[in-house]
């Protein structure tokens, strides 16, 4: 696997586990939306060189193979690190040279996509040889003449910006205390501040849902047992009757494992039939014994992974 592979794919097993909530400098924090689309297509990649009869750095080129684009730590204000389609940074780059955005004395650049409030550019010439670091940035207004080098190639810039989740890393060598009101006023009201609270850790989850002996009966419950701990080490931490609907009782098992005070790597739902049925007959004993009780084990890799792809019952259930 390449770095960039590898790098990604760290980055898509970390919202599996449902770890999209960020925070960036000024305490910006929000729960981050992420889009991976699919490879880019040889006719984007002919289409580019025929335009600009230049051959794509060969990391950009490999990130593109990967993902035509994508949509990185999002938040609801729109800022996040975008990177564009290979089609639409051939038509940005067009647009930005006949908008003047491109400077015609500083025209060697290609606009690749969007951070915070600026452009992400490659210089050209710099692009020619892996040798020289060709990423760079300028905010959306004036032209290309004010444009900033990063000090990197695409696949650092890549990682330092996933480590950065999507914030401009360049410029934190650049903050002071003064300038950036990282300090405590003396002369400020003071303010209640509540204790944060504390974050848990969980290795594996274990639900196990017990069914009830009647399907028609709604006397009956099914009954939920969770566990936590050790990957096969997990303790009884609740149990409880589920109610007789099962949508509702795993609705409810979403829930409690989404409590913001816990993080699990590991969840397993293993879904069991009653041993035995209650007897709809008016004659003989009250229980009679189900000769092939089914069920079921899923395994979800981290909270993310759970939520969106809940269990169905077990057939006949439904």
């Amino acid at each position: 696997m390449n770095q960039i592979a590898a790098v990604l794919g760290g980055l898509q097993q970390k919202i599996n586990h449902g770890s999209t909530f960020i925070q960036r400098k000024y305490n910006e924090i929000g729960q981050a939306k992420f889009n991976f689309p699919e490879p880019v297509t040889a006719s984007s990649l002919a289409a580019f060189e025929a335009e600009f009869n230049q051959k794509l750095p060969s990391e950009y080129q490999t990130f593109l193979e990967l993902h035509d684009g994508a949509d990185l730590f999002i938040l609801d204000d729109g800022l996040g690190l975008v990177l564009y389609s290979l089609d639409k940074v051939i038509e940005s780059t067009i647009e930005a040279k006949e908008d003047g955005l491109i400077d015609e004395d500083f025209d060697y650049f290609w606009v690749i996509g969007e951070v915070n409030e600026g452009y992400l550019l490659i210089h050209t010439e710099h692009a020619k040889t892996e040798d020289t670091p060709y990423m760079y940035w300028k905010y959306h207004e004036g032209t290309t003449e004010d444009a900033d080098p990063i000090g990197q190639n695409f696949g650092t810039f890549l990682e330092y910006s996933i480590i950065a989740q999507g914030d401009v890393f360049w410029e934190f060598k650049d903050f002071s205390i003064e300038k950036d009101n990282y300090f405590v006023d003396e002369d400020s009201p003071k303010e209640d501040v509540k204790p944060l609270l504390p974050i848990k850790f969980v290795d594996s989850v274990r639900v196990e849902i017990e069914y009830p002996i009647s399907k028609t009966d709604s006397d009956y419950e099914y009954t939920v047992s969770i566990y936590e701990g050790k990957s096969g080490k997990e303790r009884l931490m609740s149990r409880h009757e589920g109610g007789s609907r099962f949508n509702k009782l795993i609705e409810d098992v979403r829930n409690r494992l989404s409590d913001r005070q816990f993080h699990y790597s590991l969840i397993n739902v293993f879904q069991t039939e009653s041993r035995f049925w209650e007897n709809e007959e008016e004659t003989g004993d009250s229980l009679i014994i189900n000769e092939s009780p089914q069920k079921q084990g899923l395994s979800y890799d981290g909270y993310r992974a759970f939520a969106d792809q809940l269990p169905r019952p077990l057939p006949g259930w439904e």
